[in-house]
């Protein structure tokens, strides 16, 4: 999955936004690949990738049929998986208690994304991006934060220039 991380990331932190669907599909994949083994303790890695790609496909068909679910459904999921992220960092939780922070996360990235969207997208997108991509890397916690802010700035730089160049051929 190492490997997997990084691609997803990359995708999400340069083109999470002009990509919609996709970033829907990489949240569902990395979601699923992430709670399978936790909360579902599936431990067979050919089940776990298979669930996790049955999960991101169904959230790219729905984000190309139902734009404003997958809104609504990738906010949930970026949001609870951004902020489980953080609590793992920073402060541990028990096994129990892992629901109650990705619920909150959830749905305040559900509601900033379906009101905000474009700068919503983008900023769920990169710093989603630079979670995957960092939770990859094992060195010194201020390098791990100093390179999880640069990949943001960096991702948020590139997708806030396809805005104002007129680069996005993404219909809505």
């Amino acid at each position: 999955m190492n490997w997997l991380n990084v691609i997803i990331g990359m995708l999400l932190l340069f083109i999470g936004r002009r990509l919609f669907w996709l970033f829907v599909a990489c949240v569902g994949f990395a979601s699923g690949y992430h709670y399978a083994q936790q909360i579902w303790a599936i431990h067979s890695p050919v089940l776990i990738l298979i669930l996790s790609i049955a999960i991101g496909a169904l959230g790219a068909i729905i984000a190309i049929l139902f734009q404003k679910a997958a809104i609504l459904i990738a906010g949930f999921a970026a949001g609870g998986y951004l902020v489980l992220r953080l609590f793992n960092q920073f402060a541990g939780l028990p096994a129990q208690l892992v629901w109650l922070p990705y619920i909150i996360g959830g749905i305040i990235g559900a509601i900033i994304l379906f009101f905000v969207f474009d700068w919503a997208l983008i900023f769920l997108s990169t710093l989603t991006g630079a979670t995957l991509i960092v939770q990859m890397v094992a060195f010194n916690p201020w390098f791990e934060i100093t390179l999880f802010l640069a990949l943001v700035i960096a991702g948020m730089v590139f997708q806030v220039k396809t805005i104002t160049n007129g680069g996005d051929r993404r219909a809505r």
